[in-house]
């Protein structure tokens, strides 16, 4: 029984090493050239703290941290995922105008922290924690606190 343990335990370590994300800091210059676009056009190069290539199954996903906390997340082709501003306003122009417009309507004192797209949705947090979220089109769909 022992031996069998033995050989459930290794099993588990080498799942779990297997498993693990496995990441690695990269340079600007090696981030998609559309991840590349953005930052360029909302933020500066050298606000950049540090940028990390995960491994998602078979492609790469970056992760790339300002030095004032903010997290911008791309897919392999440069796409954005998200982005997460913690506690200061998103800049202009990355969250869609109808999205802005329904927030300045509906929650005029409040400013968009994070930002996040997937297949189906686009899901904005405000400084207040609530969050909103909208179809792929920017129609408001529901809200979350």
């Amino acid at each position: 029984n022992m031996k069998k343990f033995f050989i459930f335990a290794v099993s588990c370590i080498l799942s779990l090493t297997a498993c693990a994300d496995h990441y690695q800091l990269i340079k600007y210059s090696e981030l998609p050239v559309q991840a590349q676009a953005f930052i360029q056009q909302h933020f500066n190069q050298e606000d950049i703290s540090h940028i990390e290539r995960d491994r998602e199954g078979l492609h790469y996903e970056y992760n790339v941290y300002l030095k004032n906390a903010t997290e911008i997340d791309f897919d392999y082709q440069g796409n954005l995922q998200s982005i997460d501003c913690k506690y200061t306003p998103m800049p202009e122009g990355i969250v869609p105008e109808v999205i802005m417009s329904f927030i300045s309507l509906h929650h005029p004192n409040l400013f968009v922290i994070e930002y996040v797209i997937d297949y189906r949705h686009q899901t904005v947090e405000l400084n207040n924690e609530i969050e909103l979220i909208f179809d792929r089109k920017g129609h408001f769909l529901r809200m979350d606190d």
